[in-house]
């Protein structure tokens, strides 16, 4: 009976989030943003046969937004898709953990990681977002346990983790950290026990099949902007080492400004190397005690995790460990290069989640095997940790998952319907967020970074848009233009067509005079 309880546990994990993703009708303004501007629109790009416009990340996710729509036929509503993408994903990483930390330190060990992993911090409310963050970590445990398992031939688990990391790659940039540590897992550590010549073909292998995997993309990408590798998150990596330049932003509003000053990785690195050099050990250690916030994990979890890895080391120590290890710390030593965003962790959460079950299992075994706690009674106690580390951060994944679900602006529905009901469509709308735009079937124009109503009146006057939209993100980010939220005191050029009283949202029609 036993075999059947991860299967059971991904039954009631999958029925969970079917019910929560009920009350997610629409994204929010967190991360959601990224659905409505790059996500959506690039899927119907792709769809349309068009090239897609997200510079920041490869066009994995979206792609398959794309093939979905068109084999559902939700192409025409991309967001319900994109959260049961979510959903399904979710349920298929909780598998996943449960397989490679059952093949690593056994079955119950698995089975704790799949519970620990499902439940903590902000795994659950990101298990119902339109987002690429569940997608990318499916990707990366899906390609460790290809590559950790048994069932093909050497030769077939290369072929399939490289597809799996080409795959991930071409979802997120980052995912260069599994080339890296598969490389070396097959080269150093001699995962599958081979020779140095039968090394070096599976290592060929596998760079053939990761590139083979992501170069309709390469390719694409060279064509258009005429390198294979290119991208911009440089400008990330800007606002996290000159953060003085952007008054500490990581937002859009950011990332706007440097681009103005930036224009590739070597632009960045160029600024200040000194600064560069002394700020990343002091990010990468901030990145790693952060990583111990709740809103990754509990941090029970966290120090056991810890506490897992060195006793891995020490008595588990094995080429199938050190390559899990790898792989992690490859991946923090990448994303000490960005700014803290928990679910950019997720990758770390599915390790942390293994090695701290493995922690518990491995004390209570050290116990039992110095002649302590041999009573059968006592054979519940690892269980009994694992189960209050459970009830630990279920109560805080809870609270997350409660505010997420809370925080829909129910006022862009409201704006919505009024566009549709006055046939405005297809217009050029101003806005702080894309919500509206998209929803409403019009175009968005990112709220320009003015400082007085004069300003906003130049720079409309040389850049014709016919709607600008007012709500909580406009005056929260633009709180010199605080006059906009009252219609009273708008200027004479802003005529107000709409208006929502709480939360506030106002949409203005521009009355500039034709010259």
């Amino acid at each position: 009976m036993k075999r059947w309880l991860p299967l059971a546990v991904c039954v009631l994990h999958c029925l969970t989030l079917i019910y929560l993703a009920r009350q997610h009708p629409f994204g929010t303004f967190a991360t959601e943003t990224d659905f409505y501007h790059f996500y959506a629109p690039d899927a119907e790009r792709i769809a349309a046969g068009q090239f897609p416009q997200n510079t920041f990340q490869g066009p994995g996710y979206p792609a398959t937004l794309a093939l979905l729509g068109k084999l559902t036929g939700l192409g025409h509503d991309l967001f319900t898709l994109a959260k049961w993408l979510s959903v399904v994903c979710a349920v298929a990483c909780g598998w996943l953990t449960f397989v490679l930390f059952a093949r690593l330190f056994g079955f119950w060990v698995g089975v704790g990681a799949q519970l620990l992993l499902i439940a903590s911090g902000e795994f659950p409310q990101f298990s119902l977002n339109a987002a690429t963050d569940v997608f990318f970590l499916l990707l990366c445990l899906a390609a460790l346990v290809a590559f950790l398992g048994e069932r093909l031939t050497v030769r077939g688990r290369v072929a399939a983790t490289a597809a799996l990391t080409g795959a991930a790659y071409v979802t997120r940039y980052n995912g260069l950290f599994l080339l890296a540590a598969f490389v070396l897992g097959i080269l150093l550590l001699d995962v599958f026990a081979q020779s140095w010549r039968v090394r070096g073909q599976l290592t060929a292998l596998f760079v053939a099949v990761f590139l083979l995997t992501a170069s309709p993309w390469l390719i694409a990408n060279y064509r258009q902007h005429g390198s294979p590798l290119y991208n911009t998150n440089y400008l990330n990596l800007a606002t996290e080492f000159y953060p003085e330049l952007v008054k500490g932003k990581t937002n859009q509003d950011a990332t706007r400004l440097l681009a103005e000053r930036f224009h590739s990785f070597g632009d960045v690195l160029r600024h200040d190397p000194a600064t560069l050099l002394k700020r990343y050990p002091e990010n990468l250690w901030e990145s790693l005690r952060r990583s111990a916030n709740d809103t990754l994990a509990n941090r029970w979890v966290t120090w056991l995790a810890w506490l897992g890895i060195l006793l891995a080391l020490w008595v588990k120590r094995s080429s199938a460990v050190l390559v899990v290890l790898l792989a992690a710390a490859l991946y923090l030593l990448l994303m000490g290069l960005n700014h803290w965003e928990t679910r950019y962790y997720f990758f770390l959460l599915a390790v942390y989640a293994g090695f701290a079950v493995f922690a518990v299992a491995q004390t209570f075994a050290w116990l039992r095997a110095r002649g302590w706690l041999l009573q059968p009674a006592f054979a519940i106690l690892p269980a009994a940790v694992v189960a209050l580390l459970l009830i630990l951060t279920l109560t805080q994944a809870r609270q997350y998952v409660r505010e997420f679900l809370d925080s829909h602006p129910q006022e862009i529905l409201l704006a919505r319907d009024y566009l549709q009901r006055a046939g405005i469509n297809g217009k050029r709308i101003v806005a702080r967020k894309p919500h509206l735009p998209y929803l409403s079937h019009n175009e968005w124009v990112f709220f320009p970074q003015v400082q007085t109503l004069d300003e906003l009146r130049a720079w409309a006057e040389s850049n014709p848009v016919d709607y600008l939209a007012v709500g909580k993100r406009e005056l929260k980010e633009r709180k010199k233009l605080s006059a906009l939220g009252d219609p009273q005191k708008a200027p004479a050029w802003l005529q107000p067509v709409w208006v929502n009283e709480e939360p506030p949202l106002i949409i203005y029609r521009l009355a500039l005079p034709a010259k």
